[in-house]
């Protein structure tokens, strides 16, 4: 009633803006890819890549229908909910012109196919919080409408509307609060005196033959968890089109050291695996300790029943000192991909407001025990009784909210346990651990620099030394047309090719645009034109005048050029 009413006025607002032109709007079509698969509850290093429009997704114009689909992507255990709760939307909003077509896609699978493809990926999705900077980047989001801006924000807790913020817009509608993770246990291996040590966990393991699933040489969601409890923190920060421009990383430290060598007695205690089949692992694997979320939960309930015990997780002890695991505290959000359809925009935004609100997250709790982000759905006496949600809630206490982080940091991080591994040891000797600290940090390192913007400065830019070259056809930037490569680690990885007709005695170096130099005469590749020399600044130098080819390559370990006159 309350809810029908002001959604029947914000349609209607909507509508209204639809009129002047003013809906937001983007590249799309009806389209929708299909992928199955469940929900691991989990994201970070796919390796899907970046690039594409920056804008956000929003834009004004657009034309109207009033017949059509709209597609929606979720995670396969929630189909049928779904499925019936649009079945009462469309029942109680009879008015609305389009039918749904639903999707089994899981909020990873989701965020990758989308940065893929945009065009052919789902008017509305589920997604995990870390990849909203990627897809705002590609524009695979529209900001939410600020008919509902102000509701969605009082409705649900503020850790989610920060996740779902980006440099102050809120381009998704949070649907829970439960992406973290914590102890899932066989209380007929492991004690009440047990689930607070680590030793003690290993301890028991060993004396039962069991093992302990945690999935810290695998993945850094994961693995952080060890840095966290020693204080140390990772926090990358973008600029508002979702590029990543700057970090704060304090894991290669004294506290990064401790954290590694709490990993080390665990990685290499012999009771330890890493498997990603999370509490599966109580009966495939023989598990008595898991580490997972509550998506898990029904599933351990079955494989345990009343020996499944949900806790906070452990301390591990070095050198006298207990330090107690963090974690991630994580949500999941929806999503709408932007509409050319200012009709169709303005009920996907109608849609995605009433899938994420208070009714919709209290019937995905009692089904599938999603946290809701909801406050009052929250405060439901059933949530709080949930042993799954009460041990998430303990965990939160030392949680660290999960930002925004390149695709490549994932790989970077997860690194750091793999190596630890290597060293077969429990007890390793400090040199080593620091060595593989250094390795993480020289490679996020890397992963910064090459997304620099660079710039041409000299001759060859603008016939004058310049930060801001007229012809953006030597501004290496983002956008620049003679781009011919990307991975996922940056979109200025690869080979830049182009030519230049320049005079003798001209000279040029580039650049990153903050003046450090990246490729100058030192950076020339063995077989560069003998026509060019340099100077002390590191320019290079023309001797004769011509057109050039030059190649800029960054695909390797130092960024290189080659330069060659051309015939």
């Amino acid at each position: 009633m309350k809810i029908k009413k002001f959604l029947s006025f914000s349609i209607a607002a909507l509508m209204a803006l639809s009129i002047w032109g003013l809906a937001a709007c983007g590249n799309s079509d009806d389209s929708g890819s299909t992928s199955g698969g469940d929900d691991s509850g989990t994201t970070g290093g796919d390796s899907s890549s970046t690039g594409g429009d920056t804008s956000g997704g929003s834009s004004s114009g657009g034309s109207t229908s009033t017949t059509g689909s709209i597609t929606i992507w979720c995670a396969s255990e929630i189909v049928d909910l779904t499925q019936q709760q649009l079945n009462e939307f469309s029942a109680t909003y009879s008015d609305c012109p389009y039918s749904f077509t639903i999707e089994a896609v899981s909020e990873s699978e989701a965020a990758t196919n989308m940065i893929t493809d945009v065009t052919a990926g789902a008017d509305i999705y589920f997604f995990a919080q870390d990849q909203l900077a990627r897809l705002v980047q590609v524009g695979a989001l529209t900001a939410v409408s600020s008919s509902y801006t102000a509701d969605v924000t009082s409705e649900n807790d503020t850790g989610s509307i920060a996740a779902a913020t980006l440099s102050n817009t809120l381009y998704a509608f949070p649907i829970s609060s439960d992406n973290g993770y914590f102890m899932y246990y066989d209380k007929s291996v492991i004690s009440e005196d047990d689930l607070s040590s680590q030793t003690a966990l290993i301890d028991a393991c060993k004396a039962a033959n069991k093992t302990i699933n945690f999935q810290i040489t695998s993945s850094i969601w994961y693995g952080a968890s060890y840095f966290f409890a020693t204080g140390c923190e990772s926090t990358w920060s973008t600029d508002e089109s979702g590029e990543f421009v700057s970090r704060t990383d304090t894991f290669n430290s004294a506290a990064g050291l401790v954290a590694a060598q709490g990993m080390a007695e665990l990685i290499n205690s012999g009771v330890f695996i890493d498997d990603d089949t999370g509490v599966s692992s109580f009966s495939s694997q023989n598990s008595a300790v898991v580490v997972s979320g509550t998506w898990d939960y029904s599933t351990a309930v079955t494989l345990l029943g009343d020996n499944l015990g949900c806790a906070k997780l452990w301390s591990f002890n070095v050198d006298g000192t207990d330090y107690q695991l963090g974690s991630y505290s994580g949500y999941k959000l929806l999503g709408i991909k932007p509409q050319t359809d200012s009709t169709k925009a303005a009920w996907c935004q109608a849609v995605a407001y009433y899938l994420a609100g208070e009714e919709c997250q209290s019937e995905r709790f009692a089904s599938n025990a999603w946290g809701p982000s909801n406050i009052v759905a929250a405060s439901d006496e059933a949530v709080a009784a949930n042993p799954a949600l009460v041990a998430l809630t303990a965990q939160n206490a030392y949680a660290t909210p999960q930002g925004q982080y390149p695709n490549s940091w994932w790989d970077a991080g997860a690194a750091i346990g793999a190596s630890i591994q290597a060293l077969g040891t429990t007890t390793p000797d400090t040199s080593a651990l620091q060595a593989i600290l250094d390795t993480y940090t020289s490679t996020c390192d890397g992963i910064l620099e090459a997304m620099t913007e660079y710039i041409v400065v000299g001759s060859m830019a603008d016939d004058t030394w310049t930060t801001s070259p007229s012809n953006s056809a030597y501004y290496l930037g983002y956008d620049n047309n003679e781009y011919s490569g990307k991975t996922e680690s940056s979109p200025l990885y690869g080979i830049w090719t182009f030519e230049v007709t320049l005079e003798a005695g001209g000279m040029f170096r580039i650049c990153d645009n903050n003046w450090n130099t990246y490729a100058g005469y030192s950076n020339l590749t063995s077989d560069s034109d003998s026509d060019l020399t340099g100077n002390s600044d590191d320019n290079i130098v023309v001797a004769v005048a011509g057109t050039y080819t030059v190649v800029f390559d960054t695909t390797g370990t130092t960024n290189t050029l080659k330069v060659t006159l051309k015939a």
